[in-house]
């Protein structure tokens, strides 16, 4: 797989998924926490629990716009930065998928970022996480990082499959019920 993706001028992009649609892929901005709040909502169980790794079921609704804001405080440059996947346009687009990259709290030097993803249910399978993978391997050079640090359960094969797939050195731990794996970025 060639991570030779560059990104355009305007930091967007389409994206054709399997079954045909065309996403727009675009950098995270703090202005998007309203969609990073219903996306929440929409996601499984399973999938809330494989991108949190606790059970977060029973949230009241402003911890989960607290969180969302939180989430979306990014300048995709220093200490976070994400890349999302947006189904629909304008006032109708959702976000359907998202990968975000954090450096450790006030540490905007720091040359590892963890990285997280989860992509919306209905769009599962349909090569979104790959490719917001690649996008978020852009996004983890133009932050300079040089390693990237996924956190999984360790029966996630579906997400430990695709962290393998972006081809980079990686070394894979696990212990205390987490893996680990460590990728090293390319330059």
């Amino acid at each position: 797989m060639s991570l030779a993706i560059r990104w355009p001028k305007r930091m967007r992009s389409t994206f054709k998924t399997c079954k045909g649609e065309v996403l727009t892929m675009r950098l995270m901005k703090p202005s998007d926490a309203k969609l990073l709040e219903k996306l929440f909502y929409q996601l499984s169980p399973e999938s809330r629990w494989r991108r949190f790794h606790m059970i977060i079921d029973h949230l009241p609704p402003e911890e989960v716009m607290r969180r969302a804001r939180e989430l979306t405080n990014v300048d995709n440059r220093t200490l976070a930065g994400a890349v999302i996947a947006l189904a629909g346009a304008g006032e109708t687009s959702e976000i359907v998928g998202v990968v975000r990259l954090a450096r450790p709290a006030g540490q905007p030097d720091a040359t590892e970022a963890e990285a997280a993803i989860v992509i919306r249910d209905d769009y599962q399978r349909q090569g979104i996480g790959k490719e917001l993978l690649r996008r978020m391997v852009v996004l983890a050079q133009r932050m300079k990082v040089k390693r990237i640090l996924a956190v999984f359960q360790p029966d996630n094969e579906v997400a430990i499959r695709m962290f393998r797939q972006l081809g980079l050195p990686h070394k894979l731990t696990t212990s205390h019920g987490a893996s680990k794996m460590y990728l090293e970025a390319p330059e």
